[in-house]
C-alpha cells in the first residue's frame, strides 16, 4: 500500500512548481493504504521545508479535502513532531479531519 503524504504533495508542488491536486489526482485509488497530514515552515516564498512542526495551513487544508473527494475516505494521520501544541489543540486539528470526511457524505444524502 501507499502512504499519500498530503503535506509533501503541497510542500513539493511549491519547491518544485507543479500542480498539487494534479499529482493527487494521478495517484492510483486502490494503492492508497492512508493519508498523511503534517505542518510545514515557510523558509521564503517558493521554498518550504517540511517539519511536521507546525500548525496544518489552509492549502493543505483544501489539498486533503480534494484528495477526500478524489479518492474516498482514507485514514489519515495527524503528525506532529516537536512543537507541540495542546491536546485539545491536537483534537481541534482531529476535528477538523473528520469535518472533511464528512463532507463527501453529506454531499450524497443532500444530492442522493
Amino acid at each position: 500500500g501507499l502512504l499519500l503524504d498530503v503535506n509533501n504533495v503541497y510542500v513539493n508542488s511549491i519547491n518544485h512548481g507543479y500542480d498539487a491536486k494534479h499529482f493527487i489526482d494521478a495517484m492510483p485509488t486502490d494503492r492508497i493504504a492512508y493519508l498523511h497530514i503534517a505542518g510545514h515552515y515557510n523558509e521564503a516564498e517558493d521554498l518550504i521545508v517540511d517539519t511536521h512542526g507546525a500548525d496544518i495551513v489552509d492549502p493543505v487544508w483544501q489539498l486533503l479535502s480534494h484528495t477526500y473527494d478524489r479518492h474516498g475516505i482514507i485514514p489519515t494521520l495527524l503528525e506532529r513532531d516537536f512543537n507541540i501544541p495542546s491536546l485539545s489543540h491536537l483534537f481541534d486539528e482531529m476535528t477538523i479531519i473528520r469535518k472533511y470526511q464528512q463532507q463527501p457524505y453529506d454531499m450524497q444524502a443532500r444530492h442522493g
